[in-house]
């Protein structure tokens, strides 16, 4: 069992001089898992998962200004009306039964709400899922449900595609928020087929398709490969094909290595082409795609010292937009950019220093940080600081340039074996929106192991 509190308050400001706003917030987790065994080591195994969080806005969020706060309950209203704020949210990240082992280790089952994690990305449901071990090399799964979308309790959609806002819209005036579509159930099925080779080859196909009385909302086809080439060398392949739009949307191939003495380096080709949900009409446009070469190393260069490169191509693909999305091309301009880091780690601190810039067709985009903790007292006070910069340039709307600044100070401290406090106190300044002051506090329980 796991519990945690974190108490935030910050502060936003939109640009062209948009009131700030003041906002205060009380988010609780509690966590739980349990595990049945028999003392036959051949009987199937039983566990339970399960996370609860609550958010709670509290004080006033209110414009400093007109002293005129959100309202999430004057729907009638437009001017004082914000869509799809709510003091109060509770959310059921995952919960769920499973059972595993059953049929001589043949059959895995499990129930409630789950997330799903393969080629197809982050995919949370509320349904079953079955898995059939085929012996070592093989194994198949199938599952099915409905999508845990915003709008209904204890689900925020936080794990939905971009191009729709859904929300309860009981009560509401029809003439507002139109842009806020009300709540509406979504049915899935997904299959997907392992194959592994000993420790070689490791591969695996899926499918996925959900629907809703609209129409379809994602049909996809993905697979994943990776391959051992030797002791440390591995290749992996990855391609995500839009079933409805018979387009190849995501593409990666690379080459990794660790070699025996330390360190780390790849090669990746990368295409990026972004869907939305499928029911939105925002489904026929492009948004940011990009081709993109990658090459990187890590390297020890002392006992405690590290070093990072990287460096990049990046193409932004605006010439294969569709016509829906129709206007003057802006062609496919290029970028080019490298990054670097030195990590240096001492018994009492360690700190990293870290930069990157990139220029080109779209501008020129820098940063910098610098990080450092350190232990005032072995096993107790840890304190925490950053330091960042960046430099904006864009070619295509200049009044998103920027010059910026950002300050992290934060401290650590153990309360017994069972709990743990953090605060942090964050200041983020540039031009665009001038300050943007977070401060966060979170404290820690959990049960012994």
């Amino acid at each position: 069992m796991r519990a945690e509190s974190t108490a935030s308050s910050w502060q936003v400001r939109g640009p062209a001089g948009a009131a700030v706003l003041s906002l205060r917030r009380f988010t609780q987790t509690l966590s739980v898992a349990g595990t049945s065994r028999s003392d036959d080591p051949r009987a199937p195994v039983v566990r339970l998962r399960a996370r609860l969080r609550i958010d709670s806005d509290f004080g006033s969020a209110c414009d400093p200004g007109t002293d005129q706060c959100l309202d999430e309950l004057n729907r009638s209203r437009a001017a004082e009306f914000a869509p799809l704020f709510a003091r109060r949210a509770v959310d059921l990240p995952f919960a769920f039964l499973e059972v595993t082992g059953l049929a001589r280790g043949r059959v895995d089952l499990r129930a409630g709400r789950q997330l799903v994690v393969d080629p197809l990305g982050f995919f949370l449901f509320d349904g079953g899922l079955a898995r059939l071990n085929l012996g070592p090399v093989a194994s198949l799964e199938a599952y099915g449900g409905w999508e845990t979308r915003a709008g209904f309790p204890l689900s925020n959609g936080r794990y939905e595609r971009d191009g729709l806002l859904r929300a309860d819209r009981a009560g509401w005036d029809r003439s507002i928020a139109t842009a806020v579509l009300d709540r509406a159930s979504a049915r899935v099925l997904g299959a997907a087929l392992d194959l592994r080779a000993g420790a070689r080859l490791d591969a695996r196909l899926t499918w996925r398709r959900i629907w809703t009385a609209e129409g379809v909302a994602e049909e996809a086809v993905a697979a994943r490969t990776e391959l051992l080439l030797g002791a440390s060398v591995r290749a992996f392949a990855e391609a995500v094909y839009m079933v409805p739009m018979s387009t190849v949307t995501a593409t990666a191939l690379g080459v990794e290595a660790l070699p025996a003495r330390g360190g780390r380096w790849s090669v990746e080709l990368l295409r990026v082409r972004p869907v939305f949900d499928l029911t939105s009409i925002w489904a026929s446009f492009w948004i940011d795609p990009t081709d993109e070469a990658r090459a990187s190393v890590s390297l020890p260069l002392a006992r405690a010292v590290d070093l990072s490169l990287a460096a990049w191509a990046r193409r932004y693909a605006l010439d294969t937009e569709t016509p829906a999305n129709a206007g003057t091309t802006l062609g496919a301009p290029l970028n080019a950019g490298g990054a670097a880091s030195v990590r240096v780690r001492r018994a009492r601190w360690d700190a990293t220093l870290r930069a990157s810039l990139e220029g080109g067709g779209l501008g020129v985009r820098g940063n910098a940080d610098l990080s450092m903790r350190g232990w005032l007292l072995r096993g107790g006070l840890r304190l925490d600081a950053l330091v960042s910069l960046a430099h904006v340039r864009d070619a295509l709307r200049e009044d998103r340039s920027l010059d910026g600044i950002g300050l992290v100070l934060g401290a650590t401290v153990p309360l017994g074996r069972v709990a743990q406090l953090s605060v942090s106190l964050e200041d983020d300044i540039n031009g665009v929106v001038g300050h943007r002051v977070r401060a966060i506090g979170v404290l820690e329980v959990r049960t012994l192991p």
